[in-house]
């Protein structure tokens, strides 16, 4: 029987803790993608997001009434609603050819698609802060609409004291999802008018927007 040194055991015991590591990855890491998995938004939740919001209907691009009319659905900002943060992420569920900002008759930014790649997802906002009462129109087209059909979106800013106060709950919320959707569950219909502001944070988890679907407008929508 061959003896081996302690200084040969410990490397060998190390070569072999090593090999076991690489090969089993899921096994060395499961522990830590369980703490790294994400608490999704029960469906109770999402009914309540959508009871107190009330489904937006798509805006009809252009005023377009023939075959070819595109259809919009804009979550963030949320439409009808004062815009309650200063810099409020764009967000419209589609493929979009062009979106605009615009005050008065001046574009302060726009964003065109290529021919194969379109918008998509959550735009960060791409101009300084909003003042407090300021006005703007946000113009959206979407993939496949011809050059000058956009829906239109007029938003005013809150009061300096909601922005504040929209603000600090948002920095009190940070960046952890769960505490998110703890708020939102405990929010009361009193409070709701924080929820549109605070879904149009960029900290805002991606799921809580993910989770709303537009009905599609009816005849009468679409001619009004």
């Amino acid at each position: 029987m061959i003896e081996l040194s302690p200084v040969l055991m410990r490397v060998i015991a190390t070569a072999v803790a090593l090999s076991y590591a690489i090969a089993m990855p899921d096994i060395a890491h499961g522990q830590n993608k369980n703490v790294q998995t994400k608490a999704l938004p029960a469906a109770s939740l999402i009914q309540k997001l959508r009871s107190f919001l009330g489904l937006n209907p798509p805006v009809a691009v252009g005023g377009s009434r023939s075959d070819n009319e595109k259809m919009v659905c804009l979550v963030s900002p949320w439409p009808g609603s004062p815009i309650g943060v200063s810099t409020p992420v764009l967000m419209a569920l589609g493929p979009l050819n062009e979106m605009r900002i615009e005050k008065g008759d001046q574009v302060l930014w726009q964003q065109r698609a290529s021919s194969t790649i379109a918008i998509e997802g959550p735009i960060p906002w791409p101009l300084k802060p909003l003042e407090p009462g300021e006005k703007i129109t946000l113009r959206v087209r979407p993939r496949g609409a011809s050059g000058g059909d956009f829906a239109s979106f007029n938003f005013e800013a809150a009061n300096e004291k909601t922005l504040d106060a929209n603000q600090q709950q948002i920095n009190s919320l940070g960046v952890n999802h769960r505490n998110w959707i703890n708020f939102i569950t405990n929010l009361k219909p009193e409070n709701k008018s924080i929820l549109t502001a605070i879904l149009s944070s960029s900290k805002a988890p991606g799921e809580l927007l993910d989770a709303f679907k537009c009905e599609q407008a009816s005849s009468d929508q679409r001619q009004n």
